[in-house]
C-alpha cells in the first residue's frame, strides 16, 4: 500500500527568522543584530508589541543604530503613535537610511498626522523603486483625503482590473471620505462578505464627519477613533504642524467669491479702507436703497455723532440725491420731536430744496398751551370712628359684687379637656425628576421582560444593579434602566453601552410623572467574568512542536537555578508556532524584574501580556 501523502502547511513568513533571532539572542543577549532582526520578524508576523520590545532593547545597547530608528519607527506608524514616528524616521535619515528605503512607511506616518501632500509624495518615491500593491492603495486613499478624486480612481484603476479585493476595499472607503457614501455602502455589500459588509458599513457613513488624520488610521489600518474623539485628533496630532496645502481642493471646501464686491462705485476710498467693512457698506446701500428719507434720517438719528467718521461712504451717498425731501409728519407734542429729529447739518440744509411755506416746520416749543381751569376742592371726607379697645368694649358686663368666680362643688372644668379634632392627612409629595437610560420600547409590558433580560446579558455589566422601569410614551412604553444620580451619570452610561453595541439614550422623567416598576424584571446581572482573564508573563522559548518546547523548558529551569519554580511551563499559540511562557506574575513590574534577573544568569527573555479570553495551555 502506497502512503498517504501528508501536505504541511508552510510557516508564517517571518517566523523562521524570529526564531533564528531568538537562538542568537539565547547565546548573546546584548547581541544588537539579532535584536533588530527579531524585531523586523515581528513586524513581518504583525507582533507590534513584541517588535517595540526588541527595538527599545536595542536602542538601550545601541542608541545611535539607525536601523533600529527606523525599526522603531515602523512600529510606531503601526502602534497610531505618528508623531514619534516621523521623529525616528528624520533619525534614520540622518544616520544614513535612503529615503527610498523608507518611503513607503514614512508616508503613511505623514497621513496619519494628516499631511496628505508629504504623504503622496513619498507613496510615488516608493512606487517608483518597486513598493508592492499596498502602496498603491495607500496613494489611493490618500488623494481622496485630499480631495482629489480623479488621481484617487487614476491610481486605484489598475487593481481594480485585476480584481484585487483589498482595492475595492480601498475604493469603498476613498468614495465614503469624499461624500459619496451610498455609491462606497454599495461596493461593500457587492465586493465584500455580507457579514463583513454589515459591520463595515456604519463605519463608511461616518467616514466624513472624521478628521483626515483618523481617515487614513480608519482606510490604512482599519482602526476607527472612539465616539467621543470623532472629528477631534489628540493632543500631539493636532499640534503637528503640516507641510504647505496641495493645490488640489478638499471634497468639502467652500466656493469663496474673489475680487471687489458688486455695488456703488461712488466712494472707493472707503471700501479700500477695508475688506470686510467695504463688503459691509457695499451690502447696506444695495439693501437699503429703497426706503425713504425718513428712514434714513431716523437710522441717523439713533446713532453717535461720528457717525460720518466712521462711514463717509455712507454719509456721502445720503446726501447725495437731490429730490426733495418727504413732507413733515403730523405735529406731535414737543417732547416727541426732540428725541426723534437730530440737529440738521450745514451740508444737508444746502442739498434740500427750498420749502413753501405750507412745509415750513413749525416751533410748538413756543405756542403758547391753554390749559383747562382746575376743578374745584372737593370737601374733606368725615373722621373715621374712634377705635374702642377690648376693655373698653367689655366694660359694661362686669360680674355684681356678690357673685363668686370659685367652682361649685362637683363642677367639670371643660377647658381641661382635650377634644379630638379631625386632621387632614398630608398630600403625597410629587413625583421628583429622575434620571434614566432607555434601553427599549414596546407596548406589551410582557415583551418588554423579555428583552429586559436580553440587554442586561449583552451590557456586560454596564447595567449592573441598575432596575427595570417603564414610563408610558403615548400607545408604547418606555424600557428604563436606572435611576442615575444625575443627567451626566446617564450620559455617560449611554456612550459606554453604545461603545459595545447597545443601542440607548438618556431619559429623565418630567416632576410629576409617573414611572412604574416592571413586574417580575429582576436587577441587570454583573458581567460575567472571563475563563481566561488577562495575565502577565515571560516569554523564554518559541517553537512549533510542543514536546520540543518540553525539552526547552527544563534546560531553561536548570539554567535558572530556582527563579522559575512553580512557574510553568505553560504555553500560548502564536501564529503557526508557539511561546513557551513562564508565570503568571502579579503586575508587569514583577514580570519585568524575573526578565532582568532571567538576564543575569543568561537566560533571553521578554515580558509578555495575554489578552482577556485568550487561553493559555499547561505544557504536559
Amino acid at each position: 500500500m502506497r502512503g498517504q501523502e501528508v501536505v504541511q502547511a508552510l510557516p508564517p513568513p517571518g517566523s523562521q527568522e524570529l526564531g533564528n533571532a531568538l537562538q542568537r539572542l539565547a547565546r548573546d543577549g546584548k547581541d544588537v543584530a539579532a535584536l533588530i532582526d527579531a524585531g523586523d520578524a515581528a513586524l513581518t508576523l504583525s507582533d507590534v508589541t513584541a517588535a517595540i520590545g526588541f527595538f527599545g532593547r536595542a536602542k538601550a545597547l545601541s542608541p545611535s543604530n539607525a536601523r533600529i530608528s527606523l525599526g522603531l519607527a515602523r512600529a510606531y506608524t503601526l502602534s497610531r503613535r505618528p508623531v514619534e514616528a516621523l521623529r525616528l524616521y528624520a533619525e534614520a535619515e540622518r544616520g544614513g537610511i535612503s529615503q527610498a528605503a523608507m518611503a513607503a512607511d514614512r508616508g503613511l506616518a505623514f497621513d496619519l498626522v494628516g499631511d496628505a501632500r508629504s504623504a503622496q509624495e513619498l507613496y510615488r518615491m516608493a512606487l517608483a523603486a518597486g513598493a508592492d500593491d499596498a502602496v498603491r492603495r495607500n496613494l489611493a486613499l490618500s488623494q481622496a483625503i485630499s480631495g482629489d478624486k480623479q488621481g484617487f480612481e487614476a491610481t486605484l484603476l489598475p487593481l481594480l482590473q485585476q480584481g484585487d479585493s483589498a482595492g475595492f476595499r480601498t475604493r469603498a472607503f476613498g468614495l465614503a471620505i469624499l461624500g459619496e457614501t451610498e455609491a462606497a455602502v454599495k461596493i461593500a455589500r457587492d465586493m465584500m462578505p455580507q457579514a463583513i459588509a454589515s459591520k463595515i458599513e456604519p463605519y463608511l457613513r461616518y467616514m466624513t464627519r472624521l478628521t483626515p488624520a483618523q481617515q487614513a488610521a480608519a482606510g490604512a489600518l482599519g482602526v476607527f477613533p472612539r465616539t467621543a474623539a470623532i472629528g477631534t485628533d489628540d493632543g500631539q496630532i493636532a499640534a503637528y504642524r503640516p507641510s504647505a496645502p496641495a493645490a488640489v481642493a478638499r471634497a468639502d471646501a467652500a466656493l469663496v467669491p474673489a475680487g471687489e464686491p458688486m455695488g456703488s462705485t461712488r466712494a472707493p476710498t472707503a471700501r479700500r479702507e477695508g475688506d470686510t467693512r467695504g463688503a459691509t457698506i457695499g451690502r447696506w446701500q444695495g439693501s437699503r436703497a429703497s426706503r425713504s428719507g425718513r428712514d434714513r434720517t431716523e437710522r441717523a438719528s439713533g446713532r453717535s455723532g461720528n457717525v460720518s467718521s466712521e462711514l463717509p461712504a455712507v454719509s456721502a451717498t445720503l446726501a447725495a440725491p437731490p429730490s426733495p425731501a418727504p413732507p413733515s409728519p403730523p405735529p406731535r407734542p414737543s417732547g416727541t420731536f426732540a428725541g426723534e429729529l437730530p440737529a440738521v447739518s450745514q451740508g444737508d440744509t444746502q442739498a434740500a430744496p427750498a420749502r413753501s411755506a405750507a412745509t415750513q416746520p413749525v416751533d410748538l416749543g413756543q405756542q403758547p398751551v391753554t390749559r383747562p381751569a382746575p376743578p374745584p376742592p372737593a370737601p374733606p371726607p368725615p373722621p373715621p370712628p374712634p377705635e374702642i379697645g377690648m376693655a373698653e368694649a367689655f366694660a359694661d358686663f362686669a360680674l355684681a359684687q356678690d357673685s363668686s368666680a370659685s367652682p361649685r362643688a362637683g363642677a367639670v372644668d371643660i377647658t381641661a379637656i382635650s377634644v379630638p379634632r379631625e386632621r387632614n392627612e398630608p398630600p403625597p409629595p410629587p413625583e421628583p425628576v429622575r434620571h434614566y437610560v432607555q434601553v427599549a420600547t414596546g407596548r406589551d409590558l410582557k415583551a418588554l421582560g423579555f428583552d429586559w433580560r436580553r440587554i442586561g446579558r449583552s451590557a456586560q455589566g454596564e447595567l449592573a444593579g441598575k432596575s427595570a422601569f417603564t414610563a408610558p410614551w403615548g400607545e408604547a412604553n418606555r424600557l428604563l434602566a436606572g435611576p442615575y444620580p444625575s443627567a451626566a451619570a446617564a450620559r455617560q452610561a449611554v456612550t459606554r453601552l453604545k461603545a459595545i453595541g447597545v443601542d440607548s439614550f438618556a431619559f429623565s422623567s418630567a416632576e410629576g410623572e409617573r414611572v412604574y416598576p416592571l413586574d417580575g424584571a429582576r436587577p441587570a446581572p454583573e458581567a460575567e467574568k472571563p475563563s481566561h482573564p488577562s495575565r502577565h508573563w515571560v516569554q523564554v522559548a518559541t517553537g512549533r512542536d510542543r514536546n520540543a518546547l518540553g525539552f526547552d523548558w527544563r534546560r531553561i529551569a536548570r539554567k535558572a537555578q530556582g527563579a522559575l519554580s512553580d512557574k510553568g511551563p505553560f504555553v500560548v499559540t502564536w501564529g503557526e508556532a508557539n511561546r513557551l511562557l513562564a508565570g503568571p506574575y502579579d503586575s508587569p513590574e514583577a514580570a519585568r524584574n524575573m526578565v532582568n534577573r532571567l538576564k543575569q544568569l543568561g537566560i533571553d527573555g521578554f515580558t509578555f501580556t495575554s489578552e482577556e479570553g485568550e487561553a493559555i495551555d499547561t505544557l504536559d
